[in-house]
This record gives structure tokens, sequence and C-alpha cells, in this order.
């Protein structure tokens, strides 16, 4: 009888086929791990053994939140170099440091940006730019913007929004509950930033809400570390946009439309321009707008990119300054006589006469330590070159942990704890001789070499303006239950900004 099924062995060849689907994939993992663990160029470094063969141990501890943490438990346990992907390096010494961001011919980095923070085609402006040439052209496009003269013009911006934070937290700031620092500092440097970086009226502190900007950028916060850690997954990337925030898609084109008409009404003429900014320098007044597309993209995006660069560090800054002065009284102590004792009246407060108060500087100079906002390592590829006496190879990825290098004790004193007088020359009052070793010249909180942030002399006249300002109004009271340095240390995340646990601070005003 004639039979029409599959014949046995056309059945038997479909498990053997599996058979050897799997036993191949399984050799090849075999002699992938080996070769990983024993003869790649990398294999003679230290480091987590699952990270030497895989991708995995890289973007689980970057989706935590925690890699910061990470990173300094993994160099404390390991030594100063550690392995932390197949290809991949962490250094934490100022010489690594040195040997990694410094090195440059003609303000061209030797050691090139990677596509870690890559956001697509022009949209690399200054903070997102891989390609070195291109950095440096817009680097020099925007170096006035930053100038002392350019800082100096937009000290009254400045000024008009810390005013106008005191008075609202005249207002509020006394109730017994306090004011939730992570808004308000959140919403006085997003004012300020987009202030000073297009004339754009935010209003948050007097509206009390994040505006679409902020909005947009908190709730995007932890998917642009999907986005870089899905770059390690070529094959699972489509899988990234299931963890894309959906319900805020339409914040973002909100967000995208107010960018595009910002620019628009500046090229226009249509915007009351009331004072110098950052566009100014991206695009002049009176200067035309770009026909092509990817011009307008740039332009756009080197705004937002301005705007971000300038809120982020110092929202951070502020908060790590105010939980750590009230977590050490004599240090807040100290910073307020300082300050009280060199101003008559409010009006007196100016950049230029900040700059004879050491402690002040000592202070934030000491928060940068403790919490830096760079922690997203650097990535950069090695050309072929030595770091911190160590030879990598062409191509391979190196990065150096600010985090770590800021909180270990072989590089400073009292590590763990926050010590203002680190910072002091000898003669002041408070100069301690037992931090007379610690490495201040090896820490750069806002990097160096060509890719230094450029707007950090900016930061620090907002940064010193800010708390002279509040501390000389103001006594500063934690309410009950609210989180101290190890709290906060324990439950902060970290993406592409902090996530940070609610503080709770009374501004009570001084009475004079």
């Amino acid at each position: 009888m004639f039979n029409s099924g599959t014949s046995p062995t056309a059945i038997a060849s479909g498990p053997t086929i599996v058979a050897f689907v799997i036993g191949t994939c399984m050799a090849y993992a075999a002699l992938r791990i080996t070769y990983c663990l024993y003869f790649h160029p990398l294999s003679k470094f230290p480091g987590p053994r699952l990270a030497a063969v895989s991708n995995l141990w890289y973007g689980y501890h970057w989706l935590t939140g925690r890699w910061p943490w990470v990173m300094e438990s993994v160099l404390r346990e390991y030594g100063d170099v550690v392995r932390i992907a197949p290809n991949e390096l962490v250094f934490f010494t100022p010489k690594a440091f040195q040997d990694i961001y410094s090195p440059h011919q003609r303000s061209i980095e030797t050691f090139v940006k990677t596509t870690f923070n890559d956001r697509g085609k022009n949209l690399g402006g200054i903070v997102w730019e891989e390609d070195p040439v291109r950095h440096r052209a817009v680097a020099k496009q925007l170096s006035p913007a930053f100038s002392t003269r350019t800082i100096r013009a937009m000290e009254p911006v400045v000024h008009q929004h810390i005013d106008y934070f005191v008075s609202r937290i005249k207002e509020l700031g006394s109730a017994p509950e306090g004011i939730n620092i992570v808004d308000w500092t959140h919403w006085l440097a997003m004012d300020i930033s987009a202030d000073l970086s297009w004339n754009e009226q935010l209003n948050e502190m007097r509206d009390m809400k994040d505006a679409v900007f902020l909005e947009v950028l908190m709730a995007f916060n932890a998917f642009t570390t999907v986005i870089q850690v899905f770059k390690r997954f070529p094959l699972l990337s489509p899988l990234q946009y299931l963890l894309a925030p959906m319900a805020k898609l339409s914040s973002l084109s909100k967000m995208q439309k107010a960018v595009n008409d910002g620019v628009m009404k500046r090229v226009e003429g249509r915007t009351d321009i009331k004072h110098l900014d950052y566009f100014d320098f991206i695009l002049p007044r009176g200067q035309s707008l770009p026909s092509d597309q990817g011009e307008l993209l740039h332009i756009g995006s080197l705004s937002i990119q301005v705007m971000f660069a300038n809120f982020g560090p110092l929202a951070d800054w502020l908060y790590a300054a105010i939980l750590c002065l009230l977590e050490e009284p004599q240090c807040y102590r100290a910073l307020v006589e300082e300050i009280r004792d060199a101003f008559e009246t409010y009006d007196d407060i100016t950049p230029v006469a900040l700059a004879s108060l050491p402690y002040l500087h000592a202070c934030l100079e000491e928060s940068l330590r403790l919490f830096p906002s760079n922690n997203t390592g650097l990535p950069r590829y090695s050309p072929g070159a030595t770091v911190d006496g160590h030879y990598i190879p062409k191509g391979y990825t190196v990065q150096a942990s600010t985090f770590t290098l800021g909180r270990s004790p072989r590089f400073f004193h009292e590590a763990r704890q926050y010590r203002p007088q680190r910072y002091l020359r000898p003669g002041h009052p408070l100069y301690d001789a037992a931090f007379a070793n610690d490495d201040l010249k090896g820490y750069h909180p806002f990097s160096l070499g060509p890719r230094i942030c450029m707007g950090r002399e900016m930061a620090w006249v907002e940064g010193k303006l800010i708390m002279a300002k509040v501390l000389w109004t103001f006594d500063l009271i934690k309410t009950p239950g609210q989180p101290d340095f190890s709290d906060v240390d324990r439950d902060l995340v970290h993406y592409g900004f902090f996530v940070k646990p609610e503080l709770r601070v009374r501004f009570v005003l001084v009475k004079r």
C-alpha cells in the first residue's frame, strides 16, 4: 500500500539538525569563553568572570541604576584596573585620568569618544558628538559663550532667578513640613538653564510644576540607559522599545515642538529677546536659518544639550551641598558664619565678592567630590597607548571612574566623610594638616582635556551665588525623619542623571 507520509529518514533528520545546531552553538560558546578568559588581549586584567565573557554583567549593572557604586566595589576588590566587559576596562587613578582624557593634538583628543552617548545622525552637538573634528568645531563656536565677559553679561539673569527663588522660599519654606529640596533645586536650576540657553521662561518655580523639558528629561532618564545597554545586544535591540515610557511620548512630541518653535521664533525675530543667551552663539541673531534639515536638527539638539548640561549638574550639586551641610552641623555653622560676616546686606552678594570666601568654595568642592554628576565613566577607544602603566591595544575601550577616585581613601583622608577643610590652604583658621596629602589636583569632576566641561566657570558662579544668598537669608533645618548621608548613598539611582530621594528642609528667615 502506498504511504504518502514522511519517511523515517526525514523524521530522523529533524532531531539531527536540531542537535547539530545546538552542538555547534555550545561549541562556539565554549570556544568564545576559552578565548575571552585565556587568549583575549585583555585576558590578563582581573575582574568578574561573567564580565570577561559577556556583556550581560555590564548591562545588568547599568540597568539597576547603581553603576557608579558597582564600579567603586569592583575597583576596591580587584585593583586599579578592572575588566568590566569583554572589550572594556575601567581605571580610577589620577594617572589614568591624565592618560585617557588629556592627550590631544591641536585640541583633537587621542582617545576618541565611543558610541556610548550616540543619539543619532546630526544630534551630536557638544555633549554627544563622537567625531573629534566636529566636536572641536562646535567647541570653538561655543567657547565665547562661556568666556568671562559673557558670564558677567549673564550675571543679572542668574541673580533674577535666585532672588525669585528666595522670595518663593520666604513664602513656603518655614512650614513645619518644609519643602522638598529635589523639586525646588530642579525648578531653580531648570528656570536658570532655560533662560540662559535661549531666553525661555519656564516659570517652574512660579507654577511649582515641571515644565515639558524637565518632564521629558526625567521620564526618559532611565530609557537613555536602556538605549546604550542594548547597543551591546544588537539582535535584541528591537526589544528596547518595550521599555520606553509610552505614557510620556506625547510629552516628548511637545518638547520637540517647543524646540522647533523656539528656533523659528528666534530666527524670524518674533520673540522678545531680553538678554544675551547661549543661542546667540549657536545661531547669531540676524543669521538666516539653514535650509538643510540635518543642520536644523543639529541646532535644536545643541540648544537642548546646552540647557540640560547646565541643569543636571547644578541641581545635583545644590542637593548634595545642602544634604552634606545639614549632616555636618560644624561645617554648616562655619559656612553660615563666613557668609553672614562677609556681607552687611543681601545685595552685597556678588560673584566678585564671593571669590574671597574660601570656605564656601571648599564646601562646594567637597560636595562635588562626594556626589559628582559625571558618573558614566566617559568611555573612550584606545588608539594603542599606555594607560597608568598598562598598554591597551588599539580599538579596545577604556574609561575612568570619577566616583571611585573621589571616594578613595588612598587619595583622600577620611574619604567617605564631608570634610571641606581638605580644600583650605595653610593659614586658614580651619586648615587641618591631616588632609595635606590629599590628591586634590588629581581629581577632575568637570573632566579634563579637549572635552572638559565648557560651562564650569558659570557653574561656579551659579553654585556660589545660590548657596550664599540662601544661607545669608535663611537658617536651614532638616525636618524629622529625613534621610542622612548613608541613606541617600544607598537609595540614589544614576542613569543619565541622578534620581534622588526626597529631602525635606525648613527655611527659617533670619531675623536681623
